[in-house]
């Protein structure tokens, strides 16, 4: 049903909801009919700026509104009664990550949408980041060699609406999932150090050391760093590359270097010679990942395309280990 206009509600309308209506209004083949919060001051602020119905109560919204899909984005601990309640009335659901606080309701969340044959998709926006898929594309095309080491940083000062998930489960989440991606594997080891410095009921700072088959990668997330960075670096045995998420931009350091055999303590070995690396400012054709993620959403449930949501998974399992 390529051409069905889908109606759409968005549940949960703070920050991050306001975004989901935003791209939505410049989705085609989407009409937004209705959104959903807790707060009336919030609905009262929807309602002066757009002309669709708001609701205290999801529950009453669907009974009125019938709608094809929704964006959940309410706090963590809501995600599972959430999602399974859409789910499980036909609903097609795009829930923010991470999936939920745990894994037995990330696995309820899973096993509803695969008994209700509806579409469920995970909200880790950063896989629709184009400098990302650009990435993965050079890495899958061994422009880097061997992937040896990844390091991601992803830190700066605390978002006050984030009030129930850890340092581990809201922000390093999005690298551990996008590490599994570029690595197309899981860690075989992990190790981590969570700290509480600022919020004494959660951790504010959190390291993770992965090991991979033949690769490893370093985390570093918190809510302590007085400025924002969203970087990634790349050391394979071809050259060195630097992304950052926020500009979507690439710097390739391709490697030169010359090989030569030589006698070290009576054995032979080669060693090489470098000389200075070529800097290569990758092109990337820069796209919001919001927007790209929704009109991902809407294809998979027009065309029906399935969704894996296992990666999300994987990744909540990760960041939950202490």
């Amino acid at each position: 049903m390529p051409d069905k206009t889908l109606k759409c509600a968005i549940i949960g309308a703070g920050n991050m909801g306001q975004n989901h209506i935003r791209a939505y209004l410049n989705t085609p083949s989407v009409k937004i009919v209705a959104a959903c919060d807790v707060n009336q001051n919030i609905l009262n602020k929807i309602r002066s700026s757009y002309n669709f119905k708001c609701y205290p109560d999801y529950k009453k919204m669907v009974a009125a509104e019938k709608p094809d899909i929704v964006s959940i984005c309410v706090p963590t601990n809501y995600h599972a009664e959430t999602a399974i309640y859409f789910l499980d009335n036909g609903i097609n659901v795009l829930l923010e990550k991470p999936i939920a606080t745990d894994l037995n309701q990330a696995n309820a969340i899973l096993n509803a949408a695969i008994k209700n044959k509806k579409k469920l998709l995970i909200g880790h926006i950063e896989r629709f980041n184009p400098a990302v898929r650009k990435l993965k594309n050079m890495i899958d095309h061994r422009d880097l060699g061997k992937i040896t080491a990844i390091i991601a940083r992803r830190v700066g000062g605390f978002p006050p609406q984030i009030k129930d998930a850890n340092i581990a489960v809201d922000l390093a989440i999005h690298d551990i999932d996008i590490i599994n991606y570029l690595l197309g594997s899981l860690p075989s080891n992990i190790s981590v150090n969570k700290q509480r410095h600022h919020i004494k009921q959660r951790e504010d700072s959190v390291e993770f050391f992965l090991k991979y088959n033949k690769s490893s990668a370093y985390i570093q997330a918190n809510w302590i760093t007085p400025v924002k960075i969203r970087k990634l670096t790349i050391t394979g045995t071809e050259g060195y590359l630097e992304m950052d998420y926020i500009n979507q931009q690439i710097d390739f350091y391709k490697s030169n270097y010359e090989k030569f055999k030589e006698d070290v303590g009576g054995f032979s070995d080669y060693i090489l010679r470098f000389s200075e690396p070529d800097k290569i400012n990758i092109s990337v054709a820069k796209k919001e990942p919001l927007m790209e993620e929704l009109s991902y959403f809407v294809k998979c449930v027009q065309e029906d395309i399935e969704i894996d949501c296992q990666p999300a998974i994987e990744a909540l399992k990760i960041a939950l280990t202490n």
